[in-house]
């Protein structure tokens, strides 16, 4: 049967199966196995070919059309298959040949033949990895591009004809699923920002009506740019490269043997201006369940003076052991040494490697004990060395009781009493005796209360930063390559809120500072030093200038103005100092500079005592 593709369609009826050449409009012949039945109505575009309909679309692809380039040319083909149900790719590019113009060949995405391209045979017993498919199923369909002058192009149909039913939907159509060089761009950004790829695949699909990808689509396109990234390189290598890309100051240690990283410790560089502003408090802890390797994190936190956190070094370890940590230590105190500042207190929990890596490290540093953690094991051990809830409740009181006490003399009251009343329980008072009281000077309040700790003294800040973080990796079983990503993400999210928290002290007056307390300090230092301020004001008011009522904590622990200060200020009429106030609530601005701090000149004391002077006088004496 000889049929030329051009929109003609065999008139005979044939009850056989039978192959004829087909010759098509540039004269190539191709075999088609085809059978009519009877009965069928050959004016419609089909006819069963091996239990498959054949399709012929010529008319649709016919055009006289000059395209402007080549890109217009394919850009009209895919629409038209589109529109149709068929997917239309590019088979070759012809512009190998001198003697004749270029030329472009299009063909059904389901065109050819599977080719097993897997040498290696797979006995029958032994399963494969991943089951493959194939769309291929030989489909003639044929169009032919030519290029006349300069860059126009004509469309020629070779073969009209597809074996196979048009689809009813483009989703799934791997080829047609392809995201544009624009939509992977919004991938990649969507993807830095942590956005999940259902959410991804809504947000593309939202932007353009028109797209047909799957999900699966944005989890490959997601792989294929992360390979692309790491460009052959290992997890570490690639950590590496991350690290050295965005400045951070890295430090690590390998095994001599096998030149494996032991240990990698990475700080930001805006990390470490901060910590160079805020050195006087760190907070170490660290959590676990953040990688697929399994290692434990070591995380340092710094505060600010607006009272919000910020990481100040990742470090990951290969074992929680003493000689682990005292190499992290150093690597901090390096950093802390090359601008002459040292750490006032630092937190942290009972565990006995780092405290004493702590002490090797930073022997002047105070060492405080987390009592969040302190109250939470004591609860959990002694709980059931109880046979009835009452006698627990009272032994948890008086051991807040202890934990709280003011002074030394409290503090041995206490104790006597605790003794006392749970004499029948030696257990409990066994464990809080050998495990917490030696430590008593690291979380009771009478000793906490000699050091300056700005309200520090649990570890539940650095806790809350853990809490962040796994809320941002969102699984434990992520590599270097995705945490890094997301942690580097959490480190810039927090420097924009620093940032955002010291323009608002510096900008914003709040109606309860509008005193005439606070008229030296509006805008001199950040909104939590205020509140402290306000809230001692009003205790000054039952205090009064009795110092010895005082106890005068605030100042030794904060810094700041304590009650019996703020009632003599009070007494004279006279607004409360800057001077007054601790440098560590005055820095408010994130400054990447090196020089080291200078002290502070001033004249406020002076200035006020001259108009306290000045105000007291009559008319005459002013003048």
């Amino acid at each position: 049967m000889n049929c030329i593709a051009q929109g003609l369609v065999p008139t005979k009826y044939c009850q056989e199966t039978t192959t004829e050449p087909l010759t098509t409009a540039d004269g190539t012949k191709m075999y088609i196995d085809y059978k009519l039945e009877k009965g069928d109505d050959v004016s419609i575009k089909g006819i069963v070919v091996e239990f498959a309909f054949v399709m012929d679309y010529s008319s649709e692809f016919t055009t006289y059309e000059i395209f402007k380039s080549r890109e217009a040319l394919f850009k009209w083909v895919r629409e038209v298959g589109m529109k149709n149900g068929f997917v239309i790719v590019i088979e070759k590019f012809d512009v190998t040949s001198k003697n004749r113009k270029p030329r472009l060949t299009f063909g059904c995405e389901m065109g050819g033949y599977y080719r097993n391209r897997n040498k290696n045979i797979v006995p029958e017993n032994q399963k494969r990895k991943r089951e493959t498919s194939t769309k291929k199923c030989g489909c003639p369909f044929a169009l032919k591009g030519k290029l006349q002058t300069e860059d126009e192009w004509m469309l020629e149909v070779i073969c009209g004809l597809h074996n196979h039913l048009a689809s009813q939907h483009l989703e799934g159509h791997s080829y047609m699923g392809r995201l544009s060089a624009q939509e992977t761009d919004t991938l990649v950004d969507l993807s830095k920002s942590m956005i999940k790829p259902k959410e991804i695949l809504v947000t593309l699909k939202r932007k353009n009506a028109l797209n047909v990808s799957t999900k699966k689509t944005i989890y490959n396109a997601r792989q294929r740019h992360k390979t692309t990234e790491k460009a052959g390189r290992s997890q570490m290598q690639f950590l590496f490269g991350k690290l050295q890309e965005y400045k951070y100051i890295t430090w690590h240690r390998s095994h001599d043997a096998t030149d494996l990283v032991m240990d990698l410790f990475w700080a930001h560089p805006s990390s470490v201006d901060l910590l160079r502003l805020f050195p006087q408090v760190l907070i170490i802890d660290s959590t676990y369940k953040t990688n697929r390797y399994h290692l434990p994190l070591f995380e340092i936190v710094g505060v600010t003076s607006t009272n919000l956190i910020f990481s100040v070094a990742f470090v990951y370890l290969q074992f929680e052991r003493e000689e682990n940590y005292t190499w992290a230590l150093q690597i901090l105190r390096n950093l802390l040494d090359v601008y002459c500042i040292m750490p006032d207190v630092i937190v942290t929990d009972r565990e006995l490697s780092l405290m004493n890596a702590i002490y090797k490290v930073f022997p002047t540093s105070r060492h405080l004990l987390c009592r969040w953690h302190i109250s939470k094991n004591v609860l959990s051990k002694c709980k059931n060395m109880f046979d009835s809830p009452a006698p627990f409740n009272h032994f948890l009181n008086l051991w807040g009781s202890l934990v709280l006490s003011s002074t030394l003399d409290d503090y041995h009251e206490h104790l006597a009493i605790l003794r006392r009343d749970f004499s029948a329980y030696p257990k409990p008072l066994q464990y809080v005796s050998t495990t917490w009281l030696p430590y008593s000077d690291r979380f009771v309040e009478a000793w906490t209360d000699t050091c300056m700790h700005f309200g520090n003294v649990t570890t539940q800040r650095v806790e809350s930063a853990h809490s962040m973080l796994k809320r941002q990796l969102r699984s434990s079983q992520l590599n270097f390559e995705s945490s890094w990503t997301q942690m580097h993400n959490l480190i810039e999210l927090q420097h924009t809120e620093i940032k955002a928290s010291f323009q608002k002290s510096l900008l914003m007056v709040q109606h309860q500072f509008t005193g005439i307390e606070f008229k030296y300090l509006r805008g001199g230092i950040s909104i939590t030093a205020l509140e402290n301020v306000l809230e001692h004001i009003k205790r000054a008011k039952f205090v009064g200038i009795d110092a010895s009522s005082c106890w005068c904590a605030n100042r030794r622990t904060h810094g700041l103005p304590c009650a019996h200060e703020i009632a003599e200020y009070q007494r004279d009429g006279r607004p409360i100092p800057l001077d007054s106030i601790d440098p560590h609530w005055k820095k408010l601005k994130f400054s990447s500079t090196t020089e080291k701090p200078q002290p502070e000149i001033g004249c406020q004391v002076e200035i006020d005592m001259f108009l306290h002077y000045f105000n007291n006088q009559d008319n005459k004496t002013k003048l």
